[in-house]
Parts: structure tokens; C-alpha cells; sequence
């Protein structure tokens, strides 16, 4: 309703001037700028939401405060060319159309009837009030209990004798493995979820919906909000450097901590994330660029995760021969929005959904048989008795060629853990959230069971079930 209010409110500004208002270089200047910044809002609001789905939030104003080194544009440069040729030429019109009874005397009452009515655009508009509850939110006196739920673990572990390999999925949801909903999209993958400790309720929660936020959610047990003050995230040279995170917790046990996937490491700041708690080994497209078989097969984003994965498996393998206690992290990409990428070595290359074939649900379907190809590999290896397999989605899928049939269903993050040394199968369906997911795996790995927010699920509470609406409360505890 405010979107169709605003847009009638734009028009009749537009009308009132063009056709009653006549001549005044200050008056029309004044009504253009205003008119332009509806424009400009509102094409903002709509290519945000071609990315997140959602509109004008968190994940775009981080994204574009912080450095978009190595960022996957290809898919994106003809749309956004397109929009800026729409840009130029509805301020063109725009401008025209304003000038029509520029030979005209001037009407006071008019012009200020028009300005009133195009600043009216500007506040009924859905892209104003999205940025002002974003500036708000931030502004705001935050709830006074976070320091009572925010719990800080200890530094080490006593005893550690597991290693840990822990994957994210690239937009990999728990929703893809329904198998009513979308048939064998998901049988190499989803037949080893069934086979471990199987977190069904994992949702998601304000401030954990793009790639770094998931990351730090899952591992600093906190969700990562843009921040609006001078020392934004681009010019940070660390995240939250007084929180205890589990790579920061591993280090100190005496594990190597290791980090791959296929992209730019400075994207978004992932490494600096990273270096800033306990991951001394980072590698991203610059580093494998001189390691892989094939450095010139890539996609947008940068290489695939076959090839990713298989370098995985080569330092999983290269660790466990040399006996280090180590975790191995790896992030896939192809399954990345608007409809991901099939690498050349999968046997399932499509997927057909209502007799035609979907590029999201390919790339899923595709992903899927490279992470489970990984998975295999470990399990059949000597070392999986000494090792712990976490599967996770990093956040749910943004607005992809697969977003209307996601939405038709109950959506929620991936999270299975798959145990060398004491297999469990069972599926919990306890309600949790992602920010639990590095207090789970700290409790596996034998130490404390909660992690800032997060809490672990197999030995504590999580605060999904605490707060009758735990979205709230974290935008609550914004500040």
C-alpha cells in the first residue's frame, strides 16, 4: 500500500508542476532533486532486493561499506547496465516533462504544492523508511540484559583429541534436502545427513544472512551488523577483537587452523575476519592459483568447488599423515546466487522443476555430489576415527532462480555433524539457530557448550527457545 501511495504521490508532483506551475530555475531545481532522490530510492530498493530478497538491509550496507575485492559481477554487469541507461533516461523524461510550461508565469502556490507533494513520495516510500529503521536501529538505547545472555567460554580446551573438517555450503538450506518438495535434488548429500546428527530447526536470525555474517554468527556465537561510524567494516583492520571465538578457542588448544575456498579472501573481509581469530592458514583464488591443476578453469566467482574441494581432501590428508591437530574450514561457491555455477566433473548437471530445468536447483543438485564425494573420502580414510565432519549452510539462499519454490516452503539452515569416534544417528529437532552452531561444535570437541549467543544443543538451551521471538530480541540488541 505505501508503495502504491508513493508512487501516486511522485506522479501527482510530477502533474502539478509540468502542467501549473510555470517558470522558476530555483523552484524546478528543487522539485528535480527531490523527484531524482525517489528515483534513486526506489531503484536502490528494487536492485537490493534483485540480490538479498529482502530489500534494503544489513547485508547491503555491509556489503557496500567493506571491500568488494574478487566480488562474482559477471551475472550482474547487463542488469546493472541496464539500470543505469533506465536511470539516465527517466531523469532525462523527468526533466522534460518539468520544463513543460517553463515559458509560463511562475506560480508560487503551485511549485510549493508540487515540492510538498514530492518530498510526500519520499516519506511514503517503502526504500525511505527501510534506510531510516536501519539508521534507527542503530541509534537507539539497545536492551540493557545482553550482558546476561552474552556468555564468554574458556579460552582452551582441556583435552582436545578430535580434529575438525567443518564445510559451508554456499546458500546451501536444509530446505533443498526436502525430498517431497523437490525429488532426489539432494541423494548423495542427503544421504549422509541421515546418517549423523541431523540439527532439522536450525533458523535465521537478523545480522546472520550473508556469507561473513553466518561465519561469524556460527563461530563468535554473534550476528555482525553494518556499522555506521567512521571505523566501518572497510577500514577495520579486525572483527570484534575482544570476543572469543572458536577459531581463537582451537588455536590456543594447539590446533592449525585452516581455511579454503574457491573466491578473493578480501571480499568482504573475510580474512581479516579470519586472521583475527586463530587462522594462520588461509587460501583463497590468489593462493590455489598456483597450486591447482587448471588455474584457468573458474567461474565468476573464482574457482569451483570441485577444485576446491579436492584441495581440501589433498591438506586433510597432508595434516592427518603428519599427525597435527588441526581444523580444516572450507566455503563452497557455486551454489552462489542468482543461479550458481555446475562445475565440469559432476554426473548430475541439471535439475527439472515443473518440466524445465532450474540453474539454482542444478548447482545444488551438482554441489551437493562434490561436498559428499569430500565427505566419503574422509569417512573411508584411517583418520575419520580421530575426526568430526560438520556440514552447514553459511546462511539461507538470497533471491536466486529457485527463491518462489523455496518460499513455498518451511525454510531453514543446513547443520549436520557426522562423528569418527562415537557415530550417532538422530535427527533434532530441537529450535535453534545458527549462532548455536559453534557452541555444538565446541561441546563436541570437549569444551564449554556455549559461545557468546550461541549455546550448544546437545547440552544446553538455546536462545531460540528462551525468547518467545528471538528475531526481535536480536534487533533489540542491536546497539
Amino acid at each position: 500500500m505505501s508503495e502504491f501511495l508513493s508512487l501516486i504521490l511522485f506522479l501527482a508532483s510530477v502533474g502539478v508542476y509540468a502542467w501549473k506551475a510555470g517558470r522558476h530555475i530555483w523552484w524546478f531545481i528543487a522539485t528535480l532533486v527531490v523527484l531524482g532522490i525517489f528515483i534513486i530510492l526506489n531503484i536502490t530498493l528494487y536492485a537490493s532486493d534483485y540480490f538479498t530478497g529482502d530489500g534494503i538491509n544489513d547485508a547491503v550496507l555491509y556489503t557496500l561499506t567493506n571491500s568488494l575485492t574478487g566480488a562474482g559481477v559477471g551475472k550482474y554487469i547487463l542488469p546493472g547496465l541496464g539500470l543505469i541507461v533506465a536511470l539516465v533516461m527517466i531523469f532525462g523524461a523527468l526533466a522534460w516533462v518539468l520544463r513543460r510550461r517553463r515559458h509560463h508565469p511562475h506560480h508560487h502556490g503551485y511549485s510549493l504544492l508540487a515540492l510538498f507533494l514530492a518530498l510526500a513520495s519520499v516519506d511514503a516510500s517503502p526504500a525511505f523508511h527501510q534506510i531510516t529503521e536501519l539508521v534507527k536501529s542503530q541509534s537507539r538505547d539497545g536492551d540493557p540484559d545482553f550482558a546476561a545472555y552474552y556468555k564468554e567460554p574458556s579460552k582452551t580446551i582441556a583435552n582436545p583429541t578430535l580434529n575438525l573438517v567443518y564445510i559451508y555450503g554456499e546458500s546451501l538450506e536444509r530446505t533443498y534436502f526436502d525430498n517431497d518438495a523437490f525429488p532426489d535434488l539432494t541423494p548423495d548429500l542427503g544421504a549422509l545427513k541421515n546418517e549423523g546428527l541431523d540439527f532439522s530447526h536450525t533458523m535465521q536470525l537478523p545480522g546472520t544472512d550473508y556469507t561473513i555474517a553466518g561465519m561469524v554468527a556460527s563461530q563468535c556465537g554473534i550476528p555482525l551488523f553494518a556499522p555506521f561510524e567512521g571505523n566501518a567494516s572497510a577500514s577495520m583492520s579486525t572483527f570484534f577483537p575482544q570476543n572469543i571465538c572458536l577459531g581463537d578457542i582451537l588455536k590456543n588448544s594447539g590446533y592449525e587452523n585452516y581455511f579454503m575456498q574457491g573466491a578473493n579472501l578480501r571480499f568482504a573481509g573475510k580474512d581479516v575476519f579470519l586472521k583475527s581469530h586463530g587462522f594462520d592458514h588461509l587460501y583463497g583464488s590468489e593462493e590455489l592459483k598456483t597450486t591447482v591443476a587448471d588455474p584457468s578453469y573458474r567461474n565468476d566467482w573464482g574457482f569451483y568447488d570441485d577444485t576446491v574441494l579436492d584441495e581440501t581432501w589433498k591438506k586433510f590428508e597432508e595434516l592427518s599423515r603428519a599427525g597435527k591437530r588441526f581444523s580444516l574450514f572450507a566455503l563452497t561457491v557455486d551454489t552462489h546466487h542468482p543461479d550458481g555455477f555446475v562445475s565440469r566433473t559432476c554426473k548430475r548437471k541439471s535439475y527439472e522443476i515443473d518440466g524445465k530445468n532450474n540453474k539454482s536447483f542444478s548447482a545444488v543438485t551438482c554441489s551437493q555430489e562434490h561436498i559428499a564425494a569430500l565427505v566419503e573420502k574422509i569417512k573411508a580414510s584411517p583418520w575419520f576415527k580421530n575426526t568430526v565432519i560438520v556440514v552447514s549452510s553459511d546462511h539461507l539462499a538470497m533471491k536466486n532462480s529457485a527463491w518462489d519454490q523455496l518460499n513455498k516452503q518451511d525454510r531453514s539452515n543446513l547443520f549436520f555433524v557426522l562423528r569418527g569416534d562415537q557415530p550417532q544417528q538422530e535427527e533434532i529437532a530441537t529450535k535453534r539457530n545458527s549462532m548455536d552452531n559453534g557452541a555444538t561444535v565446541l561441546d563436541i570437541l570437549g569444551g564449554d557448550n556455549f559461545i557468546g549467543l550461541g549455546r550448544s544443543t546437545l547440552s544446553g538451551q538455546s536462545l531460540s527457545e528462551v525468547f518467545l521471538n528471538m528475531k526481535e530480541k536480536i534487533l533489540a540488541w542491536k546497539p
